[in-house]
This record gives structure tokens, C-alpha cells and sequence, in this order.
């Protein structure tokens, strides 16, 4: 079987100015290992070529690696594929400041710019970052979107509508060890679907400098660089890898058959727990994330090309699959 993608999501950088609770790829700015410019028109070239027609630059935060960003937006665009981006905006310290950082976006035709906000992890936060960014970007003509999960944000912002797509937290990554011991309440038997990812046809992955294409955050299905186009010496000894790039990955994807997705199809991380033996060490979990980072957590060592990579885990590179056994909580 194989799959076919509308989108791909770059994760440029783990790195990021914040270090935020419900962070999936456990960003920070101390974490590690970011795109070049190379791995990412490889990409996009191998994207273009397969039919996907959108690609995302994300993190951590991607404005960390700005002027890369830009050249490769513009050879996205020489392509005719359609690009995106998500932010932080710790950028945006003015409005004019902020028009500077975005003119070129407007050149580039971007299709979409989201703008996180931080109203519900950070108490009394302050959004004046997200604020500037949103007006320039308004004052600019480009196509924004301001990101809210968990609370609405507050920007006091004529004629901006907040408040109406507002996010729900999933509790997978750092948010599954910081948050979702507080939000616990469902028994995990109970935990037998996946609510949020579609493994059979996930319209959309997620590729770092590791080269593992994520169709959920620590979830691959194989390395798009190691013998297939790209960096090799970035992908390192990463798992799943398979010659021929990405088109050989997707190519050789079959839900049914890959060891964790399998189970989680059949009835979602219960299952997945049960089939391999993982015994849940707690009695009450937030959601599905919740039981199923802690279930992937443990299996790390027994399926290590699809329980991949290490920073989803909150590990670098270097560490063993088998590391940190006791980070879940």
C-alpha cells in the first residue's frame, strides 16, 4: 500500500525561544539539530514531485532559521507549490519592526501565516509580540490566522475575531509529562481510538533534519535522507531508513503492517499497551496522547525505526532508545 501527501510540514528547527508545556517536539532553546538549506529544497523538490501541493515551515520556531526559511519558500514557490508558516512572533518587538520581518512573506506569496498565542499556558501572559505581528501582518495583506489551543487570546484588536476555533490541548510530547497528570480522568481501557491523526490516509507528515517522516510526532513511518536524497550524514543511523527518498517511503507504507500503527488502528493506544505488554502506570490518563506517548515511550528500544526520533521524546540523538525509562508521569 502506499500513501499519497496534500502537505508537508517542516520542522526547520527544534529549537525555539520558549520552552512551552504542550510543546509535541519538545522545542527549547537549548534543543538541538535544525534543516539546511539543502535538506529542504531536496525536500520540496521530492514533495513537488510526488504531488504534494502545500509545504509548512514550523518548529520549534522557524523564524530562528529566517533568511533559510525565505530561500526556501522562494524555491517552494519557483515549484508552484503553496507555503505556509507557524510562529511564535518573538520578532514582532514593534509593528514596524514586525512589517520588516514580514515584507518579504508578501513577495513570496505566502497562503498562510499562523501566529501562536499563549493565553492558556502562560498566566498573564503577555501578547504584545503576538499583537504587532497580527497588525502588521493585517497592514501588509497577508493571509493570517492568530493560533489559540486551550483559551482564546486577547489582543484587543478591532474587527479580529478570536475566540472561535480555539485548540485542544493533546497531551503528547512535553505536555503528556507536564500537563496531563492535572487533566487525568479516563480509565485507559477506555482510550481505544485515535482521535486526531488519520494513519491510513494522513493527508500530511511532519520531517525534520533527522529525515523521519512523522505522521504523528514520534511516529514514522521512514527516513526520507539516509539513501534517499538529502543529507545523509544528518540522518545518522536513523531507523526506517530506505532508498529512494521520500516517494520509496510513502511507497512502502502499509498502515496495516507497521509495528505500532497497526495496533493503534485496531483500537487505539489500549490496545497498543495491551499487544505488546505494556502495563499503564497509571490508573487515570488526559486523552489517547496521554496513554499513548507512555506506551511508545517504553517501546522505544523494541521498534526504534518507528518510535522515532529521539527529540520527540524529549532525548537527543545521541542517547539510547532505551534512556530516561521513568519520564513519563
Amino acid at each position: 500500500m502506499s500513501i499519497r501527501l496534500d502537505g508537508l510540514h517542516f520542522l526547520v528547527t527544534y529549537r525555539c525561544t520558549y520552552a512551552c508545556d504542550h510543546c509535541f517536539v519538545w522545542g527549547s532553546p537549548d534543543a538541538e539539530g535544525a534543516m539546511t538549506l539543502a535538506q529542504l529544497t531536496s525536500a520540496i523538490d521530492q514533495a513537488a514531485a510526488g504531488g504534494v501541493g502545500t509545504v509548512y515551515f514550523e518548529g520549534g520556531e522557524p523564524m530562528l532559521a529566517y533568511p533559510i526559511v525565505l530561500a526556501a519558500a522562494a524555491h517552494a514557490r519557483r515549484l508552484g507549490l503553496d507555503w505556509g508558516m507557524v510562529s511564535n512572533c518573538f520578532w514582532a518587538t514593534s509593528v514596524d519592526d514586525a512589517k520588516v520581518w514580514l515584507r518579504p512573506f508578501v513577495d513570496l506569496g505566502i497562503s498562510d501565516l499562523s501566529l501562536s498565542s499563549y493565553a492558556y499556558f502562560v498566566e498573564h501572559a503577555d501578547e504584545s509580540c503576538l499583537r504587532n505581528a497580527t497588525l502588521a501582518a493585517r497592514e501588509l495583506g497577508l493571509p493570517m490566522a492568530v493560533l489559540e489551543v486551550g483559551a482564546a487570546a486577547c489582543l484587543d484588536i478591532p474587527e479580529l475575531s478570536l475566540g472561535e476555533d480555539v485548540g485542544e490541548v493533546m497531551c503528547k510530547g512535553r505536555a503528556a509529562v507536564e500537563l496531563a497528570p492535572g487533566r487525568a480522568d479516563r480509565p485507559p481501557d477506555t482510550l481505544v481510538t485515535c482521535p486526531y491523526e488519520d494513519f491510513s490516509a494522513p493527508g500530511r507528515a511532519h520531517l525534520g533534519c533527522d529525515g523521519e517522516l512523522q505522521i504523528c510526532q514520534g511516529i514514522s513511518v521512514g527516513n526520507v535522507f539516509a539513501g534517499g536524497g538529502g543529507d545523509e550524514k544528518a540522518a545518522g543511523d536513523a531507523g526506517g531508513s530506505r532508498a529512494g527518498g521520500l516517494a520509496a517511503v510513502l511507497d512502502a507504507y502499509d498502515p496495516a503492517r507497521r509495528p505500532v500503527v497497526a495496533e493503534i488502528l485496531s483500537g487505539g493506544p489500549w490496545a497498543l499497551a495491551q499487544t505488546y505488554g505494556h502495563t499503564p502506570q497509571r490508573a487515570l490518563y488526559a486523552d489517547e496522547c496521554h496513554l499513548c506517548y507512555e506506551t511508545r515511550f517504553a517501546l522505544r528500544e523494541r521498534f526504534p525505526d518507528v518510535l522515532a526520533p529521539a527529540q520527540c521524546y524529549g532525548l537527543t540523538a545521541e542517547q539510547s532508545p532505551g534512556a530516561s525509562e521513568d519520564q513519563p508521569a
